[in-house]
């Protein structure tokens, strides 16, 4: 059997994809994942948080179509894990204040409710946060939310399954080969052909481009999370203190994640530390307890680390790299905030339905270029 469309990794990015192949009306479309359930790599890994706060256009663009693709998703599922809208308060030192400013005046210029909070109004409207200093200004986005990437992608993967997504699961591909009028899919058990892949395996993806003599500029780079449990509760939104760059997004009543824990150099995807180190996990305590004394009792219950795929330009890898080949790739760290809508454009560009030049995967040769961070405030770092 040859496959229309074969879609290589079941993350936000893959299933996205497939389930706009399926609803495009192709009828032979088929998800292979490595891992034996969906998204249980970096999507699983991720923080969550689905912000306006994005200065470049296309990601304006993409955010957008990512929350009603969430939204669609927990209608479809009624799985209320899929998204809380808790909101989130951006922090700023006086150094920073001016940029949050017009970071706000965009916001609301583009018709999404933002609002500029001195100390005083931090204060009255969430006491935990008793460390700030008194000079600090916050932004506070009602409208932003966290999601659950797993959850989300279990959705859209049962759902595009409904609309005839086939699934190979727990399935690893070894190499591909891409021929002049289609490809041919080595897996470990099977040989599989396909008039066209979709390669959205996120940092993997370079690794298995690699078995068919095809090169990208993408660097895998570690970012770490934990999460911390406060017995008596607590009374929080999503968190961003620009000064660390300390996120704290809330998980329940009594736990609440914490992340900061970028490691700036490239790692292994088949082999790394899949845990928070101890570096990391006593600068975390050390920052939560800098912005909230209720910190100070909070206990560590877990930390984990994916990996991110860094770009030369900071910006996604999506279109054709073969013939019959594309991929996207290249989260930069916010990529759950753009999955659903560029794991959709990626499907549209292979099956000759949409245009992003922009994003032309080979349009840099791959070298050592030094990662940086993707998700910042300011538009240049």
């Amino acid at each position: 059997m040859k496959y229309e469309l074969i879609i290589i990794g079941g993350g936000v990015w893959g299933c996205s994809a497939a389930l706009t192949a399926v609803r495009a009306g192709l009828q032979s479309v088929l998800l292979i994942e490595a891992n034996p359930g969906i998204a249980q790599e970096s999507s699983a890994k991720a923080g969550g948080i689905v912000t306006d706060l994005v200065w470049h256009q296309d990601d304006v663009r993409w955010v957008r179509r990512s929350r009603q693709f969430y939204e669609e998703a927990l209608a479809l599922s009624g799985d209320s894990s899929i998204l809380q809208r808790y909101g989130m308060l951006t922090l700023a030192d006086p150094d920073r204040a001016a940029l949050l400013r017009m970071r706000a005046q965009n916001l609301v210029e583009a018709g999404i409710q933002a609002e500029i909070w001195d100390y005083r109004h931090i204060q009255d409207t969430y006491p935990e946060l008793d460390r700030l200093a008194p000079d600090v200004t916050g932004l506070w986005t009602p409208e932003d939310f966290h999601v659950n990437p797993t959850a989300y992608s279990q959705a859209v993967f049962q759902e595009a399954r409904r609309q005839g997504l086939q699934a190979r699961l727990g399935s690893r591909v070894k190499v591909l080969e891409p021929r002049s009028n289609e490809v041919i899919v080595h897996c470990a058990e099977e040989r599989l052909t396909a008039e066209r892949v979709l390669v959205t395996a996120g940092t993997w993806s370079r690794k298995l481009l690699n078995t068919a003599g095809i090169d990208i500029p993408l660097r895998p780079y570690r970012v770490q999370l934990s999460s911390l449990n406060f017995a008596d509760g607590y009374h929080l939104p999503m968190v961003w203190d620009l000064a660390s760059d300390v996120y704290l997004v809330p998980d329940g009543p009594h736990n609440l994640l914490a992340g900061d824990g970028t490691r700036l150099s490239e790692f292994n995807p088949d082999n790394y530390q899949t845990t928070g180190d101890d570096e990391f996990l006593a600068n975390i305590a050390d920052q939560t307890v800098q912005l909230m004394s209720l910190a100070e009792t909070a206990g560590l219950r877990s930390s984990w680390a994916g990996l991110c795929g860094g770009t030369p330009d900071r910006r996604p890898l999506l279109g054709q790299v073969a013939e019959k080949v594309f991929v996207a790739t290249g989260d930069q760290g916010f990529g759950v905030m753009r999955g659903p809508a560029l794991g959709e454009l990626a499907c549209q560009v292979a099956l000759g339905q949409a245009q992003a030049p922009q994003l032309d995967p080979l349009r840099q040769p791959y070298s050592e270029f030094p990662i940086r961070p993707g998700f910042t405030l300011e538009d240049e770092i």
